[in-house]
């Protein structure tokens, strides 16, 4: 296989996660308006929202770094058949949900993370993100002290594409002038983070917690 010389990080479920189950949330910030909310039901409804709104169809992802619309939808389709007084009510719930997941102490991050990046930082390859996410993520990953472990940050809603659609890959390598080959995927999501890079030419691994942290990951990558 080719030498790496891009590490591309995928970030939710691969170097953060939600600190407090997303039901939890929802039903702390719901309760404000007098809608009682079942925190673990909501949790899955949110989680099965999330796979039915995904992939998105092309044209659809903005790039102005803005993604409350696909998120109201998404958040919308969490509550089942719980109900707001009136819409004004739930979009100014829906924005304090919003704002609330773009601050550092809404997202936890795993164990290892750090000590591999930092152990990263010893070999001459480029730490990358590539995240299906919005301009949030740069307060996240700043104010929880992993913005200055990467050059290059890819967000899908400044870009106009998300993974897995081959424009954002494409993208990637063009802006990093490295060839696809020498690019390498590591994330939690078969589709965005190991098929779809590797049919844009990428090398891929696959983080599956707990039996495959990024340890792992990065490992079997420097051995080879």
């Amino acid at each position: 296989m080719p030498r790496v010389r891009a590490f591309v990080f995928d970030v939710g479920g691969t170097l953060i996660y939600p600190a407090d189950p997303v039901g939890e949330t929802y039903a702390k910030f719901a309760h404000r308006y007098g809608v009682r909310l079942p925190a673990e039901a909501t949790t899955a409804a949110f989680a099965q929202a999330m796979k039915n709104s995904a992939p998105r169809a092309k044209d659809t992802v903005p790039n102005n770094g803005d993604d409350r619309v696909w998120w109201k939808h998404v958040v919308k389709q969490s509550m089942g058949d719980k109900s707001f007084a009136d819409q004004a009510a739930f979009d100014a719930f829906f924005e304090d949900v919003y704002l609330y997941y773009a601050k550092p102490e809404a997202w936890g991050v795993y164990p290892e993370v750090f000590e591999v990046l930092e152990a990263l930082r010893d070999h001459a390859i480029d730490l990358v993100v590539l995240s299906n996410w919005d301009a949030r993520l740069h307060t996240v990953l700043d104010g929880n002290g992993l913005g200055e472990f990467f050059s290059q940050r890819f967000i899908s809603a400044e870009l106009g594409w998300e993974k897995p659609d081959p424009a954002i890959y494409r993208h990637v390598a063009e802006i990093l002038r490295i060839p696809p080959t020498a690019l390498m995927s590591i994330g939690d999501d078969p589709q965005n983070d190991i098929n779809g890079p590797k049919k844009a030419g990428w090398q891929a691994v696959q983080i599956e917690r707990p039996k495959k942290d990024l340890w792992a990951a990065v490992r079997a990558v420097t051995k080879r």
